[in-house]
């Protein structure tokens, strides 16, 4: 008796401990996923451009879409958009730093005519999503191509990509085959659904048949692709029994094994039924789903929670869709330890949140060089009009055929963004409006990639997050301040910063900190503006010369994130006949361009000629200035442009002069070869100790005089040798810098403001009436607002290419939803 009450208080015991357990834990989940929401949601960034392939001396126009990435409306967190084109070669060759005042904002980057063609990357992300290890940045390839004039040349190029469009060797290449579980493991005496895909790029386009066999090779059932290389299969697994699939490749069998099924643990089965979500859970452990907890969210917001107290070994739930927002949610079951053990993602796709971007045009066909008017305007599906930002492109059909699978804001913030890996022609899922066929293929994607924003352990952990990439919403400026005299310390002292633009301006004095730092800000300016900076020993009141013995360093922008190829290629069939298409127009293009304008080309020619030498001069000119006493190379002595040199960009400023030709180090210090005897080191006209400017980057050095003999009284010294470094920060931050002790001043560079789109007036224009009018983007605005009451309206000019065209409107309406629209028209 006493035995079993002592079981009894045990057992008791030990529920009472699992249950405030559980409970406790449902509590910290539903806490930890509201603080994600609420307080660390990410962001997301899209990139509109006016069109998906370029040539070298074009414009790329761009609109940056920065949305909260939960909502997809307006962050409260970031307000500043780092845009970066990526050259093949991993370097970066543009930078913009934009200011999202609401949603959007527009940017455009110049393609120099000097750069090498290829595949780009454009990247846009904010100093926040760097916080994010899983790869939040955006990323789109611009194809760059260079065109020749010789048509036999580029006939040659357009034969090669239909050689490589037609090519099927790799189809004798092993397909490889990757297995999906539903919820995530097979389960022996369960029926499990198994998604699974073929991963080569030829394969997945074929399709294949094949069947599921056990270790004996007894044929189980017979499976087949669909789209994409999907496929999906029942199986029920029994203990010690093992399954492969087999298929015919060339004519040989080839065998992919499955997983091997657990004895023990959950099925997680979910189906979208349009208007509900249908979820069948199921156990084989001896307790059956007991104390097991389902959570459903949708990119981290809590959808629906469910606590199985009793020891069933099945349960089925329903939760409808009607009041949810579009996009990946995902549902996990719980054990009654708190660990994720069976998880899948559906998509829902709720009809009721449909908007509809009307584009009127005033004509169907036009001639050349006509004006073209159109309204636009979004709507519900009650037809009442919602307010959006959207960014509208206009361009030629020939040159750039329109695939409707191809990626656009709709497909990338409601899928592709919260998914891993790769999505193919995600544009397809969104083509047709409830097609049965496209969801149950959507649902395949769903099994075979996993939600990518945070994982349950990360959530779950009591660590506090600690970001170490802050939100950006403005420009600081921001230094330290050091003794100019040995031993180089920090000092702690007045500072003062001063704008000298239009308008003159001076920030109130502040006291730099214990260790010299100093910032002032925020500040929202566009473009440059001249700035100075004064710093004293103690006090901007004493005359004593002795006070300006400070040197001001000022902060350089963090270097930009790292380069990874994790990015969609383009290089798939319709992408390469879209490629060919395109060589072909714009080669015609440059042969009207050529044929009409040969003396204007000549004219170019001469005139780049003549830029360069321009340049050459002017550069010249501007470190003769910078230096005070003009050129060098009286003597042995010699100027080094650091703009010519590679590799610096992590060497400090005494490592540059290391390098130099002519200069070496012995005990710490630098000697010339010529003299054998330690050189004076001058930074910007003041003397400084070699140990200096060790804590100066070399990238803020713009050249460096090696002196030697007679040209070393220039700097108002004598010696038997003298470095001189000459600051000019090379960076977006700071430019044309100029030292004194306790004063620089140079001019600091502010959000980038972009350019008009060029859209000549073929009624009150004159200057073009004799020229050309061969544009492929017939016209690109950046930021359009519709509101509840009134259309937008917008105008623009056909070319003298006959052609038909797209208007393609991106955008996203004031409460999050994504907006994608497309209209043609035709010029004769």
């Amino acid at each position: 008796m006493k035995k079993s009450l002592l079981l009894i208080c045990t057992s008791l015991c030990i529920l009472s401990f699992t249950i405030y357990n559980q409970i406790d834990f449902q509590k910290i989940l539903q806490e930890k996923l509201e603080d994600y929401s609420n307080n660390h949601y990410p962001e997301k960034i899209y990139i509109q451009t006016d069109k998906p392939i370029y040539t070298l001396d074009e414009d790329i126009w761009f609109t940056g879409y920065l949305v909260n990435g939960i909502t997809h409306q307006r962050t409260d967190k970031s307000r500043v958009l780092h845009v970066e084109l990526i050259n093949p070669k991993d370097s970066i060759v543009a930078q913009r730093t934009l200011y999202v005042n609401d949603i959007s904002v527009a940017g455009d980057i110049k393609i120099d005519n000097n750069w090498e063609a290829g595949n780009y990357i454009l990247r846009g992300y904010t100093n926040y999503m760097k916080n994010d290890k899983y790869g939040s940045f955006f990323k789109k390839e611009i194809p760059i191509y260079t065109i020749q004039k010789d048509s036999i040349t580029q006939k040659d190029s357009i034969l090669e990509i239909e050689n490589e469009i037609n090519s099927d060797a790799t189809l004798n290449l092993k397909p490889i085959v990757s297995f999906y579980p539903e919820g995530g493991y097979l389960i022996n005496n369960l029926p499990n659904r198994v998604a699974f895909k073929v991963k080569n790029d030829k394969y997945k386009n074929i399709s294949l048949k094949g069947f599921l066999k056990n270790q004996n090779g007894e044929e189980i059932t017979e499976i087949k692709t669909l789209e994409f290389g999907l496929g999906n299969f029942m199986i029920n697994p029994k203990p010690n029994n093992t399954y492969y699939l087999s298929m015919l490749i060339n004519g040989k069998e080839e065998k992919y094994p499955l997983p091997n099924a657990l004895d023990k643990g959950y099925t997680l089965n979910v189906t979208n039924a349009g208007s509900s979500i249908i979820i069948n859970a199921k156990s084989t452990l001896d307790n059956g789903l007991q104390n097991t907890y389902l959570v459903a969210h949708e990119r981290g917001t809590l959808l629906f929670k469910n606590y199985q107290e009793t020891n069933k070994k099945s349960s089925s739930l329903k939760i409808p869709t009607t009041s949810l927002a579009d996009g990946v949610v995902n549902f996990t079951l719980f054990n009654n330890e708190g660990n994720p053990v069976a998880e899948r993602s559906v998509f829902v796709d709720n009809s009721k949140n449909n908007l509809k971007a009307t584009i009127n045009t005033n004509q169907q066909t036009y001639n050349s060089r006509k004006k073209v008017t159109l309204n636009l305007d979004v709507t519900n599906t009650s037809g009442t009009k919602e307010p959006s930002t959207l960014s509208m492109s206009v361009r030629d059909l020939k040159a750039f055929p329109y695939n409707t699978r191809t990626p656009n804001i709709k497909t990338y913030l409601l899928l592709t963004s919260d998914l891993r890996g790769k999505i193919e022609d995600p544009g397809y899922f969104f083509e047709k409006e409830n097609d049965p066929k496209r969801r149950y293929i959507l649902d395949l994607v769903m099994m075979t990639h996993g939600w990518k924003r945070f994982t349950w352990q990360e959530l779950l952990s009591n660590k506090d997050k600690k970001q170490k990439f802050e939100p950006e919403n403005s420009i600081s400026i921001s230094g330290v301040v050091k003794k100019l005299k040995k031993p180089y310390t920090e000092n702690k002292g007045p500072v003062r910063l001063t704008f000298l633009g239009k308008i003159f301006s001076q920030e109130p004095t502040k006291i730099s900190d214990s260790l010299g730092r100093f910032t002032f800000g925020p500040y929202g300016f566009m473009d440059t503006i001249p700035v100075l900076i004064e710093a004293r020993v103690h006090n901007f009141v004493s005359d004593d010369y002795k006070e300006r013995n400070v040197v001001i360093l000022v902060d350089q922008p963090e270097a930009s994130p790292e380069i990874n190829h994790n990015t969609h290629s383009i290089n798939n069939s319709n992408d390469l006949k879209k490629e060919a298409n395109f060589l072909k127009v714009t080669q015609y293009i440059e042969q009207i361009k050529f044929e009409y304008n040969q003396k204007v080309e000549k004219l170019k020619a001469v005139e780049l000629t003549a830029k360069r030498k321009t340049e050459e001069s002017r550069r010249r000119a501007e470190m003769n200035r910078k230096s005070g006493y003009g050129g060098v190379g009286l003597g042995g002595s010699k100027r080094v442009d650091v703009g010519d040199l590679k590799g610096i960009s992590s060497l400090t400023a005494y490592q540059l002069a290391s390098r130099l030709s002519g200069v070496y180090v012995s005990n710490g210090k630098l000697y010339l070869t010529r003299t054998q005897a330690p050189a004076k080191i001058f930074l910007d006209r003041m003397e400084v100790d070699s140990d200096f400017i060790k804590s100066i980057n070399a990238f803020e050095i713009s050249f460096v005089d090696v002196l030697v003999g007679a040209d070393v009284n220039l700097l108002g010294t004598s010696g038997g040798g003298a470095i001189a470094l000459f600051s000019l920060s090379g960076n977006e931050r700071s430019k044309a810098i100029k030292r004194e002790p306790g004063v620089i001043n140079f001019n600091a560079v502010g959000f980038y403001t972009a350019r008009k789109f060029y859209a000549p007036d073929h009624i009150n224009g004159f200057e073009e009436m004799n020229n050309n009018d061969v544009r492929t983007t017939l016209h690109w605005e950046p930021i359009i607002k519709t509101t509840s009451d009134k259309s937008s309206e917008i105008t623009f000019f056909t070319s003298d290419l006959k052609s038909d065209y797209i208007i393609e409107v991106e955008g996203i309406s004031a409460n999050g939803q994504p907006i994608h629209a497309i209209k043609t028209f035709n010029v004769e």
